[in-house]
């Protein structure tokens, strides 16, 4: 019997009390499932529950895998990695750690600290390399000491994934925005645009360019580094290949030869116009490298023989894979498996010629984007019969029969899910190809997790019509509201994010109509809900209904920025930063004789969403003054000087072509003269305040030997300071094994104590809390999002009973003819079946087969072979 757990289902399984204050960072997965090297435990995240999933499947006749643990870790958990069969290595990408978790005590024993959005770990020659996506590089450590020893420079953008060869000296790390070769040709340069189409329309506006970087117009070079090889012994970078793909996901050595395979997207943003890119704007692909040969990419589309002309077009989009995000081998070497996380599809693909040889559907019959599943991972059993799939969206594995090639069993990946359902649902509309007209692109292939893709696209329509907004001169403090006209031909406009748009607040209060939220680099769309014509003229599919839209709103404003590591740990300003003095410089941002700079940069988000003068900045189109939260992760990557090196083809300005800082474009007021004190502006907006705090994400595993030690107080100082009520910048637990038994406190600010996952036990102060540590035990102090500390330090349902104070479930034995019949409340309820000759022990997992029902699992055991058994539920925590 096939299993399907629906959205609808797990709402009812999980209801949340934090439903109306639920915010998020959409992890980003990299490797978020994984075995252990003898293939019998199953590894998860769980990135909404903060926690690392642990399942047995060490019995094949069992079509679905038992959750035996779950074991709290750093925040947003994208990776998981078997070191040995006792121990993995989970990748916190807010926490920017690296949870070391012993699976025989169930606990975190060890966090490493690592530089800022940490995405994959892999181990090879006896050291861990994990790949830490901001800062561009690789930190090393010995794998068995976890001993620092050292740091890679990497020339690419978002280093993330991670494989090796078979004998482990070599690692390929894969850059996620590592671009196509394009790049911008400036308004000052380029051609004007042709006459629209639309004869009402006036002439187009003079803008810039999207062109092939070998373009002669082009003066600078930029790099198309989408893999880097390490030399494991001298973790030096060997080489680096290119033309794989716009944005390679995965990538993996198949067994038995020399071929690097990269599961990839290709953007093809030369296409200029809307109407042009509609329904066929991105390509899937897999690519292929000889190491030893001929290293020119073999590329294999995934989606051959698509008229891309024809919209809408059933036939294709009932088969599409679209951005394939996970690849898998065989030990045979025979297949390769992918996940098409778009798509909510899993494919097998014949190595020889790269044809897709099955396709296999994750949705149940008439299921559309609310219950969408989004594969994201896979782990493939030792003999290749199984093949577990994490979904990203529905939070669920799936569990597959390669040998048939279909859907055995779909369950939860852990026992809580705090993501309200209208909140999940509201996301498949983001991420889902099918609403497509052929099922190739969503909003997601450029809006990657939600976030950039790194690009410009030129989405002008020469047919369109002009719009008009309401803005107002308040950069010369002129309150009176004035039309904003705006032709459609607007040129290149960079990737926004999607992520922060619910902090990107304003202080002022009028007028109005100027101050009112307002989305895209124009302010050209009133609400989130004026993009449903994307689904048609983009994405040549049909408009969704407006409460779809609504959920999807709904969903994009809950997403939260990461902290900017660049702020203190107190979120107070650093004094230097590079060569510039982020005090002075934020002095002088918000000095109006000055720089003139808060007047349009308003703080805190650095935007007052208004469209102010085009004449102001020099420029040729209207433009809302964006928000500056993201500065930092966007800077340094763009050089257009003559023969310079640029990381990316796109710069720092709505089109793409501005990257000096500060003075990313023109403005007539500013008065910023003196070299220093650009530098110290430029080094204060690489601080600019997130909306999350540095706190949040913070963590330190502390064990008896270190409880007492300086490190710790400071830290336990740092985050009770932080979570102080004039301040609220983060929430504070602690988590783990104490006194051998997993628990939970959660601080009280008002009262500086600890509460328990009990109700009944008294507050503790916090030397009271650290005093219960004892040898063997291990917790983890961790900053949550204010607001977080009561689910994550007690309260894991928010149904209102702590924890601890969780009534167990009931263990039904009934006789059958030939044995007895077992039921328990499951899949992945929090409670599993333990087995035992006697009822001193020992314990272990029931694994035998079972079938399911919507909210029970039930095992028929035979008494001929197991004639004296005992049987009790534990809890997974």
């Amino acid at each position: 019997m096939i299993l399907r757990i629906l959205s609808a289902a797990l709402a009812v399984a999980f209801p949340c009390a934090w439903a109306q204050t639920f915010t998020h960072f959409e992890a980003r997965h990299v490797h978020p499932i994984s075995l252990t090297p003898d293939g019998k435990t199953l590894l998860a995240v769980n990135s909404p529950d903060a926690s690392l999933s642990v399942f047995n499947c060490s019995n094949s006749l069992r079509q679905s895998p038992l959750l035996i643990g779950e074991i709290p870790v750093g925040l947003e958990p994208v990776s998981v990695r078997a070191r040995t069969d006792s121990e993995a290595w989970v990748v916190n990408e807010v926490s920017d750690s690296i949870s070391i978790v012993s699976l025989i005590d169930g606990s975190v024993i060890d966090t490493l600290q690592v530089p800022d959005e940490p995405a994959d770990v892999h181990f090879a020659a006896g050291k861990a390399f994990v790949s830490c996506s901001a800062n561009r590089m690789l930190r090393v450590f010995n794998a068995t000491t976890r001993a620092p020893l050292g740091s890679i420079s990497l020339e690419g953008v978002a280093p993330r994934a991670i494989t090796s060869n078979a004998d482990g000296s070599r690692i390929y790390v894969a850059f996620l925005l590592s671009g196509n070769r394009t790049t911008i040709l400036p308004r000052t340069t380029a051609p004007a645009q042709p006459v629209p189409d639309n004869p009402n329309l006036p002439a187009a506006p003079t803008t810039a360019l999207i062109v092939a970087a070998n373009d002669p117009r082009i003066a600078h070079n930029v790099i198309d580094h989408d893999v880097a090889e390490i030399n494991t012994s001298t973790l030096a970078v060997t080489r680096y290949f290119g033309d794989t793909g716009t944005h390679p996901f995965d990538l993996a050595l198949r067994p038995g030869s020399d071929e690097l395979w990269i599961a990839n997207s290709e953007s093809l943003n030369l296409i200029r116009y809307e109407p042009n890119l509609r329904g066929k704007f991105a390509r899937h692909r897999l690519s292929k490298i000889q190491l030893n040969g001929d290293a020119t990419p073999l590329i294999h589309d995934l989606n051959p023989g698509i008229d891309y002309g024809v919209k809408p077009n059933t036939a294709a989009s009932s088969q599409a894979l679209a951005q394939p995000t996970a690849i898998v081998f065989p030990a045979s070497g025979q297949d390769a498996w992918i996940v098409a996380f778009n798509s909510d599809r899993v494919a097998r693909v014949d190595v020889q010629s790269g044809a897709v040889s099955a396709r296999i559907d994750l949705r149940s019959e008439g299921e559309g984007s609310a219950l969408m599943r989004g594969p994201r991972g896979l782990a493939l059993t030792p003999d290749g019969t199984r093949l577990f799939v994490l979904n990203k969206i529905s939070n669920s594995i799936t569990t597959i029969d390669t040998g048939t090639a279909a859907v055995l069993t779909e369950i939860p990946s852990g026992s809580n899910d705090p993501t309200p359902a209208a909140i999940r649902q509201g996301r498949g509309f983001l991420f889902d190809a099918r609403l497509s007209g052929n099922g190739t692109v969503s909003c997601a292939t450029c809006h990657l997790d939600a976030d950039r893709d790194g690009l410009a696209w030129d989405q002008g329509d020469p047919g369109g019509e002009m719009v008009t907004m309401k803005g107002a001169f308040l950069s010369a403090h002129i309150l009176t509201l004035e039309d904003r006209v705006m032709h459609p031909m607007k040129g290149p406009m960079v990737t926004q994010t999607l992520v922060g748009m619910g902090g990107n607040v304003t202080p002022l209060v009028t007028p109005p109509e100027a101050i009112t939220a307002k989305f895209h680099w124009r302010g050209d769309k009133p609400s989130l809900q004026s993009f449903n014509s994307t689904y048609d003229k983009l994405m040549g599919g049909n408009e969704i209904p407006a409460a779809d839209m609504d959920a999807l709103s709904a969903y994009l404003m809950t997403l939260r920025h990461h902290p900017n590591p660049n702020r203190n740990p107190d979120r107070t300003l650093p004094t230097a930063l590079g060569n510039g003095n982020p005090v002075k410089g934020r002095d002088m941002f918000n000095n109006h004789e000055k720089s003139h700079c808060a007047m349009c940069h308003a703080l805190p988000a650095g935007t007052d969403q208004n469209i102010d003068r085009k004449l102001e900045v020099n420029g040729t189109q209207e433009m809302k003054n964006p928000p500056l939260r993201t500065i930092y992760q966007r800077a340094n990557l763009y050089n257009p000087a003559s023969g310079a090196a640029s990381l990316s083809g796109f710069g720092l300005g709505s089109d793409g072509s501005g990257h000096e800082m500060p003075k990313v474009h023109f403005y007539h007021l500013d008065n910023l003269s003196k070299v220093q004190e650009l530098r110290d502006v430029s080094a204060f907006l690489m601080c600019f305040d997130t909306g999350t705090a540095p706190a949040v994400g913070r963590s330190m595993t502390i064990d008896h030997a270190r409880k007492g030690s300086a490190a710790v107080t400071a830290e336990m100082d740092l985050l009770e300071a932080r979570a102080a009520p004039l301040i609220l910048d983060c929430d504070v637990v602690l988590r783990g094994k104490i006194g051998g038994v997993s628990r939970s406190y959660r601080y009280v600010p008002a009262s500086a104590r600890y509460v328990s996952d009990r109700a009944g036990e008294a507050p503790l102060t916090r030397a009271a809390l650290l005093a219960l540590i004892q040898p063997g035990d291990s917790a983890t102090l961790l900053g949550v999002l204010q607001g977080n500390g009561g689910r994550l330090g007690g309260d894991r349902d928010g149904n209102g009973v702590s924890d601890g104070n969780e009534a167990a479930p009931v263990l039904t034995i009934s006789p059958a003819a030939d044995g007895v019949i077992l039921k328990w409340p499951g899949p992945s309820s929090g409670w599993y079946p333990q087995s035992s000759p006697s009822p001193a022990g020992p314990w272990g997992p029931m694994t035998a087969p079972s079938q399911f029902l919507l909210n029970e699992e039930s095992s028929a055991l035979p008494t001929s072979v197991e004639p004296r058994r005992f049987f009790r539920l534990h809890s997974t925590r």
